[in-house]
């Protein structure tokens, strides 16, 4: 099995690629680097998230995304996120050591911010593996005081748990997660 075919042999339930809403997601590649480091070297997009990397430290860190990627079974899954203003994101999917449960996580450029994509793209993630039986759970964290991530992470149905070390953690298993999409809708 080539690289490439490895990237694209997708575990039950993990998508490969979606459009919805105006956000097209696909797998991220080699030809990716640069919008990987430009992401992760960005102040404004990494304010909430973790402290800014350098040029060398986001490297490493895309040829790690990219080797999660490509193992036998894959670990992890990165999308990059595309909107008709060619803003330009990414979407995560890391599986814990025992397999059933995973992080997810997005990386938005400010002018990605506050326009929707957010809760396009990890919503229809959330429901894509949680259908598919992929994950009992999914969980999230972001800084202490993340205003508009912990909006989301209400949206979309997470429970937070108790913040530790500046970090607010979120979780969202697959029975709760049934209760929220067989529910009928609110008037």
């Amino acid at each position: 099995m080539t690289a490439d075919t490895a990237s694209e042999a997708l575990p039950q339930g993990w998508p490969a690629g979606f459009e919805i809403a105006g956000v097209r997601a696909t797998l991220l590649s080699d030809g990716d680097a640069d919008l990987f480091v430009a992401l992760y070297g960005d102040p404004g997009t990494m304010r909430h998230v973790a402290p800014v990397l350098d040029h060398h430290a986001a490297t490493r860190a895309f040829a790690a995304a990219r080797r999660q990627m490509q193992a036998a079974p894959p670990v992890a899954r990165y999308w990059c996120l595309d909107t008709a203003s060619g803003a330009r994101g990414l979407l995560s999917l890391v599986a814990d050591a025992d397999g059933r449960a995973a992080e997810t996580g997005l990386l938005l450029p400010p002018t990605m911010q506050a326009q929707g994509v957010a809760t396009t793209a990890l919503g229809h993630l959330r429901d894509a593996v949680l259908r598919a039986g992929a994950f009992d759970a999914l969980w999230t964290r972001h800084r202490v005081g993340h205003a508009a991530a912990i909006g989301l992470m209400r949206r979309l149905g997470f429970m937070p748990e108790a913040p530790a070390d500046g970090w607010q953690r979120w979780r969202l298993d697959r029975r709760t997660w049934r209760a929220l999409v067989d529910a009928p809708p609110a008037d």
